[in-house]
């Protein structure tokens, strides 16, 4: 593990020196006042991030042990949820809420492709037992961003009554998800990626709508991802929580020192200022477009739905996505992706999240990318 490799990959990615620098420390007790107060002003930094006042739970694991924790949380067993999807991470989605026992209304479009936001809304009026909407913001298995389903999809859980999920996973801190303004109920997300922090917190906001229909129970799901419990042990009671102990009390132990390297990536973003940060990541974004179209490669998949975060390309016929990664890595020491599932061999997935964010990564990556085609005998046509 000595040789350096530039990570270009849609998660985890290069991070700041800066939030390197802010984790080499000794161990730390969590219940230590400074460090309450350090995890606290990572909550405050967290909403203005997210834009917004719902509560902020931060879990040890991944995104994806966001998602469970919502899923069964906010989901019973047996209640139908609309899940949308256009990729694997939206399948993975269905997947975990099934895992759980809610009766998914799959519904699923092309991947890369477009949401029919008509038959979204067909399905709402004709299928009253469905409680919740569960979809994926930035699909990074192809790359496609669907913030105006997000916005529109906020509005009709709203007036449709629904619980509205959405995993932002590789979309939160690199590009624009008002949360309030979507009327997201639950929004899930993850350190390691555009936030620029690193893996092991897992983050999820909860709206009082949310938190009314959970408090509806009096049984406890799990005793460590059922997002009930910090709302009984942990939230302030001055917004609302209940602290059944008579004092905060962590639900799980937090990692200590990925919150203190989280709390330093956002105030990075922060002292960036959000318009600029979401401007930085779709002027690298259209830089590694053009520079991919420049020597030939073709993207993945409309431009119109193009990712602010992750760029993908088709592999060329004549080539497999396997033989170029490995010139990238071996030749270059540079890490790119490949695809997912029957996109496995057929892209490749070139992250520009966070820190790396940033034309001199970019242009390094394409630079890269056209000698490795170059060396395999791929020429532009």
């Amino acid at each position: 593990m000595s040789e350096k490799l530039l990570l270009m990959t849609p998660g985890p990615t290069e991070v700041d020196p800066r939030v390197i620098k802010a984790m080499i420390r000794p161990s730390i007790y969590h219940y230590d006042q400074e460090f309450i107060s350090l995890y606290d002003e990572t909550e405050e930094l967290l909403r203005k991030v997210f834009q917004t006042e719902n509560d902020i739970i931060m879990l040890p694991g991944s995104g994806r042990t966001g998602i469970e924790s919502a899923a069964l949380s906010f989901v019973e067993r047996n209640e139908r949820v609309l899940a949308i999807t256009t990729g694997t991470f939206g399948n993975w989605f269905i997947e975990i809420l099934k895992v759980h026992g809610a009766d998914v209304v799959p519904l699923s479009f092309p991947k890369g492709g477009r949401i029919n936001m008509d038959e979204v809304k067909r399905i709402l009026e004709e299928d009253k037992k469905i409680a919740a909407i569960a979809m994926v913001h930035n699909e990074t298995s192809t790359a496609a961003i669907y913030s105006k389903d997000v916005e529109e999809l906020g509005e009709m859980s709203k007036k449709f009554d629904k619980i509205f999920m959405v995993d932002t996973i590789s979309s939160m801190g690199g590009a624009n998800v008002p949360v309030d303004k979507w009327n997201i109920d639950v929004c899930i997300t993850g350190a390691q990626k555009a936030l620029g922090g690193l893996p092991g917190v897992s983050i999820v906001s909860v709206s009082q709508r949310a938190w009314e229909k959970v408090l509806k129970r009096n049984v406890i799901k799990s005793f460590t991802l059922d997002l009930l419990r910090w709302k009984l042990m942990w939230v302030k009671k001055e917004r609302g929580g209940l602290l059944i102990r008579g004092r905060r009390s962590f639900p799980v132990i937090p990692p200590t020192h990925l919150i203190l390297v989280l709390n330093e990536a956002l105030k990075i973003i922060l002292d960036e200022g959000l318009e600029n940060r979401f401007r930085k990541h779709i002027e690298a974004a259209e830089e590694m477009r053009l520079l991919g179209k420049e020597i030939g490669l073709e993207l993945f998949p409309e431009e119109e739905l193009a990712s602010p975060t992750v760029t993908a390309f088709k592999v060329p016929e004549v080539l497999t996505g396997k033989q170029i990664r490995q010139v990238m890595r071996e030749d270059y020491s540079i890490l790119v992706a490949g695809g997912m599932d029957e996109l496995s061999e057929k892209i490749i997935r070139v992250g520009h999240m966070g820190y790396t964010a940033n034309k001199d990564f970019v242009r390094r990556t394409a630079i890269a990318l056209e000698g490795t085609l170059y060396k395999l005998g791929f020429r532009k046509r």
